[in-house]
């Protein structure tokens, strides 16, 4: 049956074997290694002679050759003629090389007789099941699998056994030699398809990322996509960011070379423009990172609000060296724009394309898309989302709080926000209202405690100062008199002394939310 360039099927296990020895049948580039066990291949043929369901193998058809291929089950195969097509295994790989392995006999040397040994296969006529070499029972009479499709060693095989063991012999050869594999045949799928395919069906429990397909896609003696990874991953990790995903600085290259962000359309791109585009793409991503820490004290990976701003930056630093006072302007606008929104939570490819193209305008000094980035954050946020780094929207608060270049509670001097943006140290955060003490007057939980409302930064020497104080206490003895208000208002803190003396936390609450929210929106304006 045809559905498309699809094409459902079978194949029998001797022309399974004359393919492969005729070099029709490669392991790509992208596949893992063999690796199964002497007890899986026996598991296998067991299922087989049993008649039980094996599973599917894919085959992609094609006339193109890549680079650096495997032959099937370590043996020492030709490669093909350029009149025939050649057939990479997508999936199935151990399946088919446990086959081709069992019976595929003398005939074709290893090229390393220790990756072959698993395929000492023999079947034990008395017990009827399949055993490897090293597990013969010695009083039965066994049979090597490899002779089942070699006419004559068969026959030499049978004529010495007894009788009744005879026919047992004959049904096994029977089986194997009318079993048909059902295949799955692809033809005229490009790379990229193909890529998007494997990734699918791939079900061993470590699918190929799409970093690994493009290594494969991509390799040369004079080129290793894999050494460029290294180098960018070296310079993520000097600059606090080796926890981004492989596939965001693919991304990055897909942005850099074509403008686009999907698989698919990744791997498609050709080995040359990966190759010319190498070196920008690590000289855009260490400008985006350094961009990111100037212009947003993010130090860390831990606090970029969402990786996937990444990729337009990386896009945007691709075709400039650095931005004009107006496009700076506009991208700092876009940065917090879409730090409180959930612009990435869904479609993140085509929000991501969508963003390369507002870079493309804003590269021309036309700002007009702006306005299509809206907000999702309201001020309830921050009476009830708790401090958590893996809330984006946290991460974006604490950056902008660490913008207003917050000062000591205590004393008055600028905090270093560093130490608190570049690992998660609870111990950098104040609650306001201290924990202890709103437990003790209030009896409140650790949800309405620990909102993000009621915390700023502070250093954990003066966190020890102010401790489990109430801030009708600490506010009047501790926080410099003659600087409070310039204090206050830096850790956008209400100024209004009397919610202190009153120890009013709902008051406290409110009107500190809605001067976060005001800051928010001073943030993102036009």
């Amino acid at each position: 049956m045809t559905n498309g360039e699809l094409i459902t099927g079978s194949i029998s296990i001797d022309r399974l074997r004359n393919k492969i020895i005729d070099g029709e049948i490669k392991i790509p580039p992208f596949q893992r290694p063999f690796v199964w066990k002497k007890d899986q291949i026996t598991d296998l043929m067991d299922s087989i002679y049993n008649d039980y369901p094996i599973g599917s193998v894919l085959i992609w058809e094609v006339n193109e050759k890549l680079p650096s291929l495997r032959n099937i089950g370590g043996y020492k195969l030709p490669d093909k003629t350029d009149e025939f097509p050649l057939n990479y295994i997508l999936d199935g790989q151990q399946r088919i090389s446990s086959i081709f392995g069992a019976f595929v006999g003398d005939e074709i040397e290893a090229e390393d007789k220790n990756k072959t040994k698993n395929f000492n296969i023999y079947f034990d006529l008395e017990d009827e099941h399949f055993v490897h070499g090293e597990d013969l029972n010695p009083a039965h009479n066994n049979i090597k699998s490899s002779i089942l499709f070699n006419v004559n060693g068969f026959f030499d095989e049978v004529v010495q056994l007894p009788p009744n063991l005879r026919e047992k012999a004959r049904k096994l050869q029977s089986i194997f030699q009318n079993y048909e594999l059902p295949t799955v045949t692809i033809k005229k799928r490009n790379k990229g398809e193909v890529g998007i395919i494997f990734e699918r069906i791939n079900n061993t429990g470590t699918p190929l990322s799409a970093l690994e397909l493009m290594i494969a896609w991509t390799w040369s003696e004079e080129y290793h996509l894999q050494e460029v990874f290294e180098r960018v991953y070296k310079l993520l990790e000097a600059k606090n960011f080796e926890d981004i995903k492989e596939k965001v600085i693919l991304q990055c290259f897909g942005a850099i070379i074509k403008k686009t962000t999907v698989t698919k359309d990744i791997l498609e791109l050709s080995p040359e423009s990966i190759r010319d585009n190498s070196e920008t793409l690590i000289k855009s991503v260490e400008k985006s990172l350094d961009y990111l820490q100037q212009e947003f004290n993010v130090i860390s990976e831990a606090f970029l609000p969402k990786p996937q701003i990444l990729v337009p930056l990386s896009f945007l630093f691709s075709n400039i060296h650095s931005p004009s006072a107006a496009q700076n302007k506009i991208i700092k606008q876009w940065f917090w724009r879409v730090a409180f929104s959930d612009r990435y939570s869904a479609g993140t490819d085509k929000k991501m394309d969508d963003d390369i193209k507002f870079f493309e305008k804003v590269l021309a000094n036309d700002f007009s898309g702006l306005s299509k980035y809206s907000i999702s954050l309201n001020g309830n946020f921050f009476k009830t989302q708790k401090l958590s780094k893996s809330n984006a929207f946290v991460k974006a608060i604490l950056l902008m709080m660490s913008k207003e270049r917050p000062l000591d509670l205590t004393n008055g001097l600028n905090i270093d926000t560093g130490s608190a943006l570049s690992v998660y140290n609870r111990k950098e955060y104040h609650h306001i209202f201290p924990k202890a003490f709103l437990k003790k007057k209030y009896n409140l939980d650790d949800d309405k405690i620990n909102v993000i409302g009621n915390f700023c930064f502070l250093p954990a020497s003066s966190n020890k100062v102010i401790s489990d104080s109430s801030p009708s206490s600490y506010f009047k003895d501790i926080i410099p008199k003659e600087d409070i208000t310039k204090i206050l208002e830096s850790n956008i803190i209400p100024t209004d002394i009397k919610i202190y003396e009153n120890d009013d936390y709902e008051e406290f609450l409110e009107v500190r939310s809605k001067l976060l929210m005001e800051k928010v929106e001073e943030y993102i304006k036009d």
